[in-house]
């Protein structure tokens, strides 16, 4: 389309045509299917099941090839699902390492301590100190292999480590003393 902005100034466009949308071709009314209107597509939703690979990362990407829009003349695109781990209320990760915070009493910290978690994948494992031995305060008990399943190999698994915080009492009865 030209137009004149003044005499001797002429400015040129371009833009697809209003009948066919710059496509080339029209369809009769009578010829259009009911369901697109002559679009040639619809829009429609689809239900994935996706298998999330044991052990996947944060931010990993899955791709479902050919799964995406298709549009007449096109081929059709990819679904890309991209992995967002979320924070856990008992377990804090890196890589296929696993660790919790178990807060623990004085008592416990000096006679011994066991006690059970459940486990990302609903296991119950039973932990417990050695006889004899006494807790510190900011400890690391490491559980070997009871972490994640480590990512492309998950016939392997990451570490659990237990940090004990050891709560002191305010006060010690007296009667302990006499």
């Amino acid at each position: 389309m030209m137009q004149m902005l003044g005499p001797g100034m002429y400015s040129q466009r371009t833009a697809p045509c209003d009948s066919c949308d710059g496509q080339g071709e029209t369809i009769k009314e009578g010829g259009k299917c009911k369901k697109c209107k002559g679009k040639k597509s619809l829009k429609d939703v689809k239900v994935f099941d996706i298998d999330v690979p044991k052990g996947a990362p944060h931010n990993e990407k899955i791709v479902l090839f050919g799964e995406g829009d298709e549009v007449p003349g096109a081929e059709a695109g990819d679904v890309v699902v991209v992995i967002d781990q979320q924070p856990h209320k008992t377990f804090k990760r890196k890589g296929g390492d696993l660790m919790i915070e178990k807060e623990i009493t004085l008592s416990e910290a000096l006679t011994g301590v066991s006690f059970t978690v459940t486990h990302l994948d609903g296991k119950k494992i039973k932990i417990s100190s050695k006889k004899g031995d006494v807790v510190k305060p900011n400890s690391l008990m490491t559980c070997k292999e009871l972490g994640m399943p480590f990512y492309k190999t998950s016939y392997q698994c990451g570490n659990l480590f237990v940090l004990f915080k050891v709560v002191f009492p305010d006060k010690i009865d007296e009667k302990l003393f006499d």
